[in-house]
């Protein structure tokens, strides 16, 4: 028994979140540096790290720049972590793919979240692939325990082989808490003779204070040294392969040899709860695929299947080996696997367990007769599919609201972006056009105002953070090629839809939530580049906003239009100490509900005159007076 910093007592367990389970992993493993950019779901990672105060922690303006401190680090001898949501790779892959030839000095673990299902994304690409592109290991633990074992462990494999390690996680992994224990990390036995010529550093832990050392042929990538390091990083792929065959990470559970499962990840979990009697591999280093595991586990089982989120990744492996497994026919390839669909896949597969081991799953279910105990996860009378739909909505009080409406008003088409700022996009608002990748609004809206497709002139929106993330480097190209359309900056001081982390414009950041003197000031960015029109708006004052967004709609030249109300939740709930109330003889004109306010709701009372339903404003309202300014009637006041 030991003190435990996270319970704040003496314990030998805690109940950890994957993500938490992946800085303490860190933590333990003695990480010098963490960078990341905020991303559902792997926000909570670095916050939880820097609480230890161990490390430097820091958020960082976007995803490449991140990876290119990490990078740095190990180059330094110190051992680093980046983390990222699954399309935060994608920013990051410009370093990623070269950092595969270079390798490492420290070891450098890449942490990225996919989010199958897309419950905060745009897509839902399955990063296992980026493993196979780069040539480089991948681990994928399927609970919080092997989430702190496996970080630990990855950064002993980065200094072995040389090369940075991808830990990913999913949705369910990172949010999920499980027991977690607190006793020392296992490690990982030397077992492998590694040959010096691949220029592996072959340490389990390496010296943090070892002196900077300059290795041109490592780490400048002229075609003539890239070349040579392409050779070794293709012949570390067998050594690799060695690795994920004897560390032990992949493991055989033997069981009923007529069905074998193979597995991995959240994956693994869903598998084992509806065929707990079937013998598993699991692969938790899945890549490279343990080709000599995965002839035996065949050889030894009768009926094989693979079970797997997303891509048929596994699946395709194996069969490279020449060995051919159903899988994918069975299970959907978007979406997230859940144990209704595994049950389901493994029974249209003609996997059945007796009926002893797992009531409902035996040759009744094949016969279609269903167990009293057993939910059918596409009925219709499924509590789930019995609530109302309710569309997303920005929250009550939000500032981004009359900017949307009056967008709305204006009729202008509005290049969107990633942030909570794209629920401008759905009714009642219908204010938003596009929402693709993160700063992405305002070079589409040049190449939508060069189209001339439409009448009006253009408008591209994003949010604060957006803008430091990968919106400066586009509204550069429009100034210097002389674009012309509105440019919408919603500065709300933080990065909401992630959970209101910091970036550059807060002047803050995460080693102990300190002030940092190098606060980035927006405006001053726009003038640099050379914009001369820039107006600064109130959006609670709806009929000025309204105004200035008409004025710079209107005019001929490139113009910024940047909103200085910060967000009504980070970092803290925001009280205007107004409430505001719908006054009697309102005709029900809905004005009001356009604007999408939660706070503004339906009552069951009509308008005699019309027979038009009467709105009502709740308790949540917070008193921005938004909905005040909209109503031209005067029928909304503020209650004295």
């Amino acid at each position: 028994m030991h003190y435990d910093n996270i319970t704040g007592s003496y314990n030998s367990n805690a109940l950890l979140t994957g993500n938490e389970a992946i800085a303490l992993g860190a933590h333990k493993a003695g990480v010098y540096i963490a960078t990341g950019y905020p991303g559902t779901p792997s926000s909570e990672i670095l916050p939880f790290l820097a609480k230890f105060d161990s490390a430097i922690v820091n958020w960082s303006i976007n995803e490449k720049t991140a990876l290119e401190i990490a990078i740095g680090a190990s180059i330094g001898f110190k051992r680093s972590m980046f983390t990222t949501k699954h399309v935060g790779l994608n920013v990051a892959s410009d370093p990623l793919m070269t950092l595969t030839l270079t390798g490492v000095r420290g070891g450098l673990v890449i942490v990225t979240a996919d989010d199958p299902g897309m419950h905060s994304s745009q897509n839902e690409q399955d990063n296992r692939l980026y493993a196979k592109f780069a040539k480089i290991p991948m681990l994928e633990p399927s609970d919080s325990e092997e989430c702190l074992n496996f970080t630990a462990i990855a950064f002993d494999i980065c200094e072995k082989f040389d090369a940075p390690v991808i830990l990913r996680t999913t949705t369910r992994i990172s949010h999920s808490r499980s027991i977690v224990s607190l006793s020392d990390i296992p490690s990982i036995p030397c077992i492998l003779n590694l040959n010096s010529n691949l220029n592996f550093c072959n340490n389990t832990h390496i010296n943090k204070n070892k002196p900077y050392k300059k290795d041109i042929e490592k780490f400048v990538m002229a075609p003539v040294y890239a070349r040579k390091r392409h050779k070794s990083a293709i012949e570390r792929l067998k050594y690799l392969t060695d690795f994920s065959n004897n560390s032990g990470i992949n493991k055989i559970e033997y069981n009923s040899l007529d069905l074998g499962i193979i597995t991995g990840g959240i994956s693994y979990q869903y598998a084992k709860e509806i065929a707990p009697s079937a013998s598993f591999l699991k692969l938790s280093f899945s890549y490279p695929v343990p080709d000599i595991l995965v002839k035996e586990f065949v050889k030894n089982i009768k009926n094989v299947i693979i079970i797997e989120e997303l891509e048929p990744f596994i699946q395709n492996e194996i069969s490279s080996l020449g060995i051919n497994l159903k899988g994918k026919e069975y299970f959907p390839r978007d979406g997230e696997l859940n144990p209704g669909l595994v049950k389901q896949g493994l029974a249209e597969a003609k996997f059945f367990i007796t009926p002893e081991n797992y009531p409902g799953t035996g040759a009744a279910y094949e016969s279609g007769n269903k167990n009293d105990n057993e939910i059918n996860f596409n009925d219709p009378e499924n509590i789930l599919e019995t609530l109302p739909p309710r569309l997303p909505a920005l929250c009550s009080g939000c500032p981004h609201t009359s900017v949307f409406y009056a967008l709305k008003k204006l009729k202008v088409p509005v290049m969107g972006d990633i942030g909570c700022y794209t629920l401008g996009a759905l009714p009642p608002l219908n204010a938003m056009d596009s929402c693709i990748s993160m700063g992405l609004a305002f070079g589409a809206a040049q190449g939508l105002s060069l189209a001339k497709s439409s009448g009006k002139r253009t408008a591209g929106i994003m949010g604060d953070s957006t803008f430091f993330h990968s919106g400066i480097t586009s509204l550069i190209d429009a100034k210097y090629n002389n674009a012309s359309f509105t440019a919408i900056i919603l500065d709300n001081a933080t990065t909401a839809m992630t959970g209101g982390q910091d970036h550059p414009g807060t002047g803050k950041n995460l080693s102990l939530n300190q002030s940092i003197s190098n606060k980035i000031d927006i405006k001053k960015i726009i003038e640099g580049i050379g914009v001369d029109e820039i107006y600064i708006i109130d959006p609670y004052d709806y009929n000025d906003t309204f105004k200035t967004l008409k004025k710079a709609l209107n005019s001929d030249n490139l113009n910024v239009v940047i909103t200085n109300r910060p967000c009504i939740l980070y970092p803290k709930k925001l009280n205007c100490e107004k409430k505001f109330e719908v006054l009697e003889g309102c005709l029900g004109c809905d004005l009001c509900m356009q604007i999408g306010c939660p706070s503004i709701l339906a009552s069951s009372d009509f308008n005699p005159s019309n027979n038009k339903r009467l709105p009502f404003i709740d308790t949540s309202c917070i008193g921005c007076s938004i909905c005040k300014d909209i109503c031209i009637f005067n029928f909304i006041e503020e209650i004295k």
